[in-house]
């Protein structure tokens, strides 16, 4: 039977010393969250930050704007926010509406604000990559010349996971679902990460023991429940750990988002 990675469990031991962070600081940590639109998906995930931020002392300003928003018009804002020292982080919640460009909006926010770690001079790590190395710590799996394959290439979370494996010294294979050689890759991974959007997409056949699998996929079925892109059922019995989905990476990432903003409001106080 495998290792079941639960990333409730890890964010669980992490909050205590996140409380004791932010007690600590002579500021009222405050974080901007900024919301294109009303989809429903962001609005969850919202949510759970929200829910968050309240369990550690954290306070939130929700900006929510129209989907019909200028792309001139969500920068002013993100740049009222840069300005206001009452926030010390921002995030942008993603995705947006097509016609807005995405990287533009990103690099509007500070660097010292950015909470995400998306910035080109961002001082914080991605918050998905920051949360898959905190599991992996916590449950003792190194990356250390580990061949890891990460199956997504999003500049949100597959290339920060695949410069994250980089820099804990794994040999890191990228590749997305269309990849002629994607099967390959998968079965002679140390680690797998998927984060590729696709219900399903690895299976039974395709994985081997010996794998740690982390699956960072969110995906609704026909009968609105809520699954990742490897079949957790079928590949648990094979590999050696495995994320669930929910309570995996999902956990850990909204966990890294608010160390990466105590962090930011440390950085505050000392200037």
């Amino acid at each position: 039977m495998s290792t079941i990675l639960s990333g409730r469990t890890v964010r669980d031991a992490i909050v205590p010393e996140l409380v004791r962070r932010v007690q600590a600081l002579s500021c009222e940590p405050t974080l901007a969250i900024i919301q294109v639109g009303d989809r429903p998906d962001s609005t969850s995930f919202i949510g759970a930050k929200k829910k968050f931020a309240q369990q550690i002392g954290i306070q939130e300003k929700h900006i929510q704007v129209p989907s019909s928003i200028s792309e001139k018009e969500l920068i002013s804002i993100i740049h009222e926010c840069n300005a206001d020292d009452s926030l010390h982080a921002i995030i942008v919640q993603l995705p947006l509406p097509e016609h807005i460009d995405r990287t533009a909006i990103i690099e509007a926010i500070s660097p010292t604000k950015d909470a995400d770690g998306l910035t080109s001079g961002a001082l914080v790590m991605p918050a998905t990559a920051r949360g898959i190395r905190e599991l992996l710590h916590f449950y003792h799996l190194s990356l250390q010349e580990k061949k890891v394959t990460v199956v997504g290439r999003s500049l949100l979370v597959g290339k920060p996971v695949a410069d994250m494996c980089r820099t804990e010294g794994a040999i890191v294979t990228v590749c997305h679902k269309g990849s002629i050689d994607i099967m390959k890759e998968i079965a002679a991974a140390d680690v797998l990460i998927v984060a590729a959007g696709k219900e399903g997409l690895v299976g039974r056949e395709q994985v081997r023991q010996g794998q740690v699998v982390i699956d960072v996929g969110i995906n609704k079925t026909q009968d609105h429940r809520v699954v990742g892109d490897v079949d957790f059922e079928h590949v648990r019995d094979v590999v050696t750990a495995i994320t669930p989905v929910p309570g995996g990476v999902g956990p850990m990432t909204v966990c890294a988002l608010f160390e990466n903003v105590v962090d930011l409001c440390e950085r505050y106080v000392k200037q």
